[in-house]
């Protein structure tokens, strides 16, 4: 093996590694933002953090600008496929905008009245859940009625204590799946599921 080739090969751990660095960086500060005091109005809300409108923009912007400089100062290594890449990510980024306006609820006794990104929002009863599970791998509860409404909460939201106290104070106990139980035990405690990896001290079964 080379001296380049090791180089090379040397290069690209570094670059994973500061990448695994700065997501951990930027998912702290998300958890961080979201835990912030807010006024009392808006105790019995959910909503994004400011932090989510940031990462949303940064993203769209930083891909949408590096599609446009690789053709306009176009290499080698530019091409149709590059290009398709980093619009790609640049779309990627606008779900995630759209959730920061969308994505706002209000919480009652009696149960959510919930918004969405696309079609009118709505409201559902405690007392008319389901199915109350938390999905690991998607980072969001997802609460379903009798009627078959479903609606998903990230776990980016702020208020999510509130959230977790009101369910399980009001929702059918048969409704709450055995592994979301002490996730949601655990926000009504002020710790609510960690936005960069498994839950902490959940006893939650992978």
């Amino acid at each position: 093996m080379t001296i380049s080739a090791v180089s090379a090969d040397n290069r690209v751990w570094l670059q994973w590694m500061l990448w695994g660095l700065l997501m951990g960086l930027v998912m702290g500060w998300v958890a961080r933002s979201r835990s912030r005091p807010r006024h009392a109005g808006s105790a019995q809300r959910l909503q994004h953090p400011l932090s989510t409108l940031v990462i949303g923009l940064a993203c769209f912007l930083l891909f949408a600008v590096i599609a446009v400089i690789s053709n306009v100062f176009a290499n080698a290594t530019t091409s149709w496929k590059t290009t398709t890449i980093f619009v790609g990510f640049a779309l990627l980024a606008l779900p995630i905008l759209g959730d920061y306006f969308a994505a706002r609820h209000e919480l009652s006794e009696e149960g959510l009245r919930y918004g969405r990104l696309v079609g009118s929002g709505g409201y559902m009863r405690w007392t008319e859940l389901k199915s109350v599970r938390f999905s690991e791998a998607m980072k969001w509860f997802r609460l379903e009625s009798q009627s078959g409404k479903v609606v998903r909460l990230s776990v980016m939201l702020m208020g999510l204590p509130t959230f977790a106290q009101l369910l399980l104070a009001h929702a059918p106990q048969q409704s709450i799946e055995k592994n979301t139980l002490p996730v949601l035990q655990n926000t009504a405690e002020g710790n609510p599921p960690s936005v960069w990896g498994a839950p902490r001290d959940s006893g939650y079964i992978h």
